[in-house]
């Protein structure tokens, strides 16, 4: 039964690898806004049934210049790849630690080591600022490398100031330090996010109830405030894989899961309002989202191979592709030239991206 079972996936796998090729040769265009297949990068791997290639792209993000792609393995490997010359240098192992956080203005990592040492490591110089020690679930970076936020997973949500390099003799000014602690309605057991600007923190909490399942819901904290200012409740869901800020701070996203089934859901912070709705995807999670540079687009990527691009402004998809297997994560570049999508296989696909509106 088992080899029956592995030859049916090898076939459905290889009819959908033959549709992605045939797809790669045409432009997608829906209404202003163009994917068209650029370059791989990575050598493909036959994936893996019972668990994630080491080497497939679990968290990725372009430098400031999109010349550079930062992304960590599952394996805890943290490579960057040249765009242009498509070559890639290791810059450090994680040893499997589940997050990263990368900061484009700085060009630093925090990570976290197997001691559970939190570090910011800068890409260049490799220097290395420690911050602090503990068994954190998750955490995050200003994109001018000035803030960091950390969490546990409890119900406590740590703020970091960290050091600030003088530009002219490259000296560190001031000193890190943890500036408060607020405290969260849930358990922080969903993901952290800052904004690039520094000045606002999501909290995806979750709990378990009986008779109530999973309850999941998402605050915003302004870093200069100790409460809230909105809760964002997504009901009885299992939980959410992602949670991210659009560039300009204006947007909130993050994927659902119910019933086996994933969805996406887009809130404009100011408001409250929601701006996309959509449930009942095939996939069981939608692993992967980014919003485009401009923050009128949001790119979605699942367990099922599917890559959806969403006109957030018509609350609709206005791309649509398949892939062979499942996505892993995304990441446009800041020019908005190019979206880069992580697959199962351990590639990285790079497409163009145009937006003509």
């Amino acid at each position: 039964m088992g080899k029956i079972w592995r030859s049916l996936l090898q076939e459905n796998y290889m009819q959908r690898l033959f549709v992605f090729f045939l797809l790669n040769l045409l432009c997608l265009s829906v209404q202003g806004a163009t994917l068209e297949f650029a370059f791989q990068l990575g050598e493909r791997q036959e994936p893996r049934l019972d668990r994630l290639l080491s080497d497939v792209a679990r968290q990725m993000a372009f430098s400031s210049d999109s010349v550079k792609l930062i992304a960590k393995g599952m394996g805890g490997t943290v490579v960057e790849w040249d765009v242009q010359n498509r070559q890639k240098r290791e810059i450090r192992n994680i040893n499997a630690k589940r997050w990263f956080a990368y900061s484009t203005g700085t060009n630093q990592l925090l990570v976290q080591d197997a001691s559970d040492n939190v570090t910011v490591l800068s890409i260049e110089s490799g220097n290395e600022t420690h911050l602090t020690n503990g068994e954190y679930e998750s955490g995050s970076l200003s994109a001018d490398g000035a803030f960091a936020v950390l969490s546990k997973g409890d119900d406590e949500v740590e703020i970091w100031q960290l050091v600030e390099q003088d530009p002219k003799t490259g000296k560190s000014v001031g000193s890190t330090q943890k500036l408060k602690t607020l405290q969260t309605n849930l358990p922080v057991r969903n993901g952290l996010t800052l904004s690039d600007n520094g000045q606002l923190i999501a909290a995806a909490e979750g709990s378990y109830r009986d008779g109530e399942g999973h309850r999941t819901a998402v605050e915003i904290w302004n870093t200069t405030d100790e409460e809230p200012t909105h809760v964002f409740n997504t009901g009885e869901i299992l939980g959410v894989w992602n949670v991210l800020f659009s560039p300009d701070a204006a947007l909130l996203a993050v994927d659902t899961q119910k019933n086996a089934e994933s969805g996406i859901r887009v809130w404009e912070i100011k408001t409250g309002r929601q701006l996309l709705a959509k449930s009942g995807f095939e996939a069981y999670w939608t692993r992967a989202l980014a919003f485009s540079p401009t923050s009128d687009y949001l790119a979605s990527g699942d367990e099922s191979g599917y890559l959806r691009v969403w006109d957030i402004s018509e609350a609709e998809s206005v791309i649509w592709e398949t892939y062979p297997t499942g996505i892993q994560s995304l990441a446009f570049s800041p020019d908005g030239a190019y979206l880069a999508i992580a697959l199962w296989d351990a590639t990285i696909q790079v497409l163009h991206w145009r937006n003509e509106q």
